[in-house]
């Protein structure tokens, strides 16, 4: 490796840190994630996402619930049995966000990176 290829290497590395995104971060496509509604309760019950993506909440369950962040960040409304709701997550919403169904003690943690 040449000097040249060394320093080409460190500028695109301290550019990345300065726009406080990874190389890799920069590249990576959005996802879609499913959460399952099933016997009053979400599955996974702990999810990771990132901005960009989008996570889909399935309800298989005989009865109609909501996914309601607790704090006012998203709520789907009535998610009847059958049928699902779908929510694209922004930078906005970085952090956890733990949400319950408004129905049922039904709880779970939306972590966004």
């Amino acid at each position: 490796m040449n000097i040249r290829s060394l320093v080409a290497g460190a500028l695109c590395a301290l550019a990345a840190l300065a726009a406080g995104t990874h190389p890799e971060a920069a590249a990576r496509k959005p996802v879609t994630h499913t959460v399952t509604i099933d016997g009053a309760r979400f599955s996974p019950s702990d999810l990771t996402v990132h901005p960009g993506d989008t996570v889909v909440w399935v309800n298989k369950d005989i009865l109609a619930h909501t996914a309601t962040a607790k704090a006012g960040t998203f709520d789907s409304k009535v998610i009847q049995p059958g049928a699902s709701w779908r929510y694209k997550v922004t930078a906005k919403t970085k952090g956890e966000l733990p949400y319950t169904c408004s129905f049922h003690p039904m709880n779970a943690i939306l972590r966004v990176k």
